[in-house]
């Protein structure tokens, strides 16, 4: 072979190397900025020949639970040629607080700039990529099971294994039927209609099977909490559209708000009121709450036995435990600025929130304060 014709193969196999998106291609190298976990001593896919590799790209939100649902499957292989790869991005302190309680038994690459996803063909998360033991992409999988794991390892065909991954269909729920006007439609949901909820732009709002409740609290821009609903309030589900012919958000909120008053006839005003609440205050220095790095985009996910955050602030703490407490939580630390935490507690509400708040560094004291509340009536 000609040294022309060696280096026009080469070319070729580098091209399928970088643009690997299809089972039998070679796959792309394997990036990342730091390892964690427990990673083979090289992760050339030379050294990786003779192994079976899944590599796996979860959301860029890293809790305990995902760890321990990432170990299930590994486990089951434990001695044999298989190495579980998490190409994770997202944020590094999430990911770290969530090793530190549930050590992976496999290997954590953190990829800063998503380039291992990008690099494989930008698979949808939470997808994986399985390389057989030859070092082909075997294909692709929505949920890595072991039958699939094992049937690769077999060397055997399987049905699980995607070509490549399947593009994502996106489903329009924001169209709204009517033309630009200054109308507000308001009807009784469909049952079983897919239920959305928000603004779409400063131009558009849309609500589909939603309580009046939740209708009003996202209109008037108030937790439950802060709000006084009266006893006799609509229990049905609603669908609400508007669509004005400008780029306004205060004269769309307007707009929307008022045509809820009238078709409900309900009277919402703000007043202030006395009220029980908790004081949030920092009583000491906690390595689960951190002062967020520069540039971190902000994301935060909330249930009653969780709370993670990146580049939050303190009133979004508060926040996240009104809704378990079920009064208002006042920010009282006098800690400005933007942080990275995450916590976790076996315990049920409101216990729950204690603990968390305490593993922060935070106390939550009850107290009787005024509050600006939204106060709903019955007019008609």
């Amino acid at each position: 072979m000609s040294p022309h014709i060696r280096l026009l193969v080469c070319a070729v196999v580098l091209a399928r190397a970088v643009f690997a998106q299809h089972a039998g291609d070679l796959p792309p190298a394997l990036v990342w900025d730091k390892l964690k976990g427990t990673c083979p001593a090289s992760l050339d896919w030379p050294s990786l020949h003779g192994k079976v590799v899944v590599v796996e790209f979860p959301p860029d939100f890293t809790v305990p639970e995902d760890i321990s649902e990432w170990n299930e499957l590994a486990d089951k292989f434990a001695g044999e040629p298989v190495v579980f790869m998490q190409a994770a991005g997202g944020s590094e302190f999430l990911l770290d607080q969530a090793l530190k309680k549930t050590p992976y038994h496999g290997c954590v690459l953190f990829d800063r700039d998503d380039a291992n996803w990008q690099n494989f063909g930008r698979p949808g998360f939470p997808w994986a990529v399985v390389v057989d033991s030859q070092g082909w992409i075997a294909g692709y999988a929505r949920d890595t099971d072991e039958e699939t794991v094992r049937a690769v390892l077999d060397h055997q065909k399987t049905a699980e294994l995607y070509e490549t991954f399947p593009q994502p269909k996106y489903v329009e729920h924001w169209k709204l039927d009517s033309v630009p006007s200054y109308d507000v439609h308001i009807s009784p949901a469909p049952k079983g209609e897919w239920p959305a909820l928000g603004s779409v732009g400063t131009d558009r709002y849309l609500s589909r099977n939603q309580s009046l409740k939740a209708i009003i609290s996202d209109v008037w821009e108030t937790a439950p909490t802060r709000i006084v609903f009266p006893e006799n309030l609509d229990d049905g589900s609603y669908d609400l559209s508007a669509y004005i012919p400008e780029s306004n958000g205060d004269v769309l909120m307007r707009l929307v708000r008022d045509a809820v008053e009238r078709y409900f006839g309900l009277s919402v005003q703000k007043e202030t009121r006395t009220k029980r609440v908790y004081l949030l205050t920092a009583v000491r220095p906690s390595d689960q709450l951190r002062v967020a790095g520069a540039g971190e985009d902000p994301m935060a996910g909330a249930s009653t036995q969780s709370l993670i955050g990146v580049a939050r602030s303190l009133r979004d703490i508060a926040d996240c435990f009104e809704a378990p407490l079920d009064v208002p939580v006042m920010d009282q630390t006098g800690l400005s600025g933007k942080y990275d935490y995450s916590v976790t507690s076996e315990l049920q509400p409101p216990d729950s929130v204690f603990e968390m708040a305490g593993q922060l560094g935070l106390k939550l004291t009850e107290a009787e304060r005024p509050v600006e509340v939204v106060v709903v009536r019955k007019v008609r």
